[in-house]
């Protein structure tokens, strides 16, 4: 069960994802259009419609996950405490990823093309197991999540040292 005071994702991360959907779409399309024209006359009639049917079930996941981006989003979220960072996704299976503060090494903050047009970042919290990323947050809140996980890490880290 997802806290009621956990962090929901700004609005604009559905058209981010949308945006990446539409692309991985658009590239399919394109590839499968191109190996349809280049090699339709040199391979088998089997080889190609085994080609199609791995393009079109690309594409059925691409349209899915596209249609799901609702749902995705309702249950996409984060929480920070004084003791940990727990991240909340999923719908169908809902995954839980909770990190401790005081085994935070590093805080990173990642932006492609589409996050900076729409004015978000991820942020990748690195463990020495695990990396950790809270994905498509403004980048105002991504650099103030920044700064408070790398202060709680300190404050905690010496707070361990002094016992």
């Amino acid at each position: 069960m997802i806290p009621t005071n956990a962090k929901s994702l700004p609005q604009a991360a559905k058209k981010v994802w949308a945006v990446q959907a539409i692309l991985v779409m658009g590239i399919v399309v394109v590839a499968d259009i191109c190996i349809n024209s280049l090699f339709q006359s040199h391979w088998s009639h089997a080889v190609m419609t085994a080609i199609n049917v791995i393009f079109c079930a690309i594409l059925a996941l691409a349209i899915g996950r596209l249609l799901c981006i609702p749902y995705y989003y309702r249950y996409h979220k984060y929480l920070l405490t004084p003791d940990a960072v727990t991240i909340y996704r999923g719908f169908f299976l809902r995954k839980t990823e909770t990190m401790p503060v005081n085994r935070i090494q590093n805080v990173d903050t990642e932006q492609g093309p589409i996050l900076q047009y729409f004015h978000l970042q991820n942020i990748v919290i690195v463990t020495a197991a695990h990396n950790f990323k809270i994905e498509t947050i403004s980048e105002d809140v991504a650099q103030t999540l920044r700064d408070q996980l790398i202060a709680a890490a300190r404050q905690a880290r010496e707070v361990d040292t002094d016992d």
